[in-house]
């Protein structure tokens, strides 16, 4: 009796289940969705300075990450050792010093600007800011300046233990001061304007 190969191929139009996202992964496709010019945008941030891809066993730039399909199993932030999250350093406010040499307590005035609808941040301080009250939540109502500080922690860590940073100083302060000076960040000639969401969504997914 002949037999028939009983396996039917998968057409172009039938439904393939996707794989569930985990944090970094929606924060991954909100930042992706940014604007008609994601795609633009994802390369000009590549030839950034300081965003450069490196290889596996370092720090992976940003369109490294973005270019991963969603639910990937590896991820480039993972060998990157103190690329970590806001909730990280709230929880931690000893390693401040023995990593990033930075004080918790400092003004956040120290290191961003603060004018405009963010000029009250002027007196409080970085834990402050990772760790806010009500009344700061209505200030930094996006969590832009929440995830600033991370990302700065993460960037002075890096820099300290000499190991690549997706993101460096100096690079950070220029989004905050963009975005509190201008109400926007722009990643590029031509590129959209990310809002304050925008720019939250993007720092969340260069973090573990």
């Amino acid at each position: 009796m002949d037999t028939q190969d009983k396996t039917t191929p998968i057409s172009d139009t039938q439904a393939v289940p996707q794989p569930l996202l985990d944090p970094q992964g929606i924060a991954r496709r909100r930042f992706a969705r940014a604007g008609a010019g994601a795609a633009g945008v994802i390369l000009t941030l590549h030839s950034q300075p300081g965003m450069a891809a490196f290889s596996k066993t370092m720090c992976n730039s940003p369109s490294g990450y973005m270019s991963m399909r969603p639910g990937a199993s590896a991820k480039p932030q993972m060998s990157c050792s103190y690329n970590r999250s806001h909730g990280y350093w709230k929880t931690h406010p000893n390693e401040w010093k023995t990593t990033a040499g930075m004080d918790s307590s400092a003004k956040f005035s120290s290191f961003f600007i603060c004018s405009g609808s963010y000029v009250a941040l002027a007196n409080v301080t970085m834990m402050q800011v990772i760790d806010p009250t009500r009344a700061i939540k209505a200030i930094d109502r996006n969590n832009v300046a929440m995830q600033c500080v991370a990302a700065l922690v993460n960037a002075r860590a890096s820099r300290n233990a000499g190991i690549p940073t997706v993101l460096p100083e100096d690079r950070v302060i220029e989004i905050w001061t963009q975005f509190v000076t201008k109400g926007y960040y722009s990643p590029g000639a031509g590129m959209a304007q990310w809002g304050g969401a925008d720019i939250a969504a993007y720092l969340v997914s260069t973090f573990r």
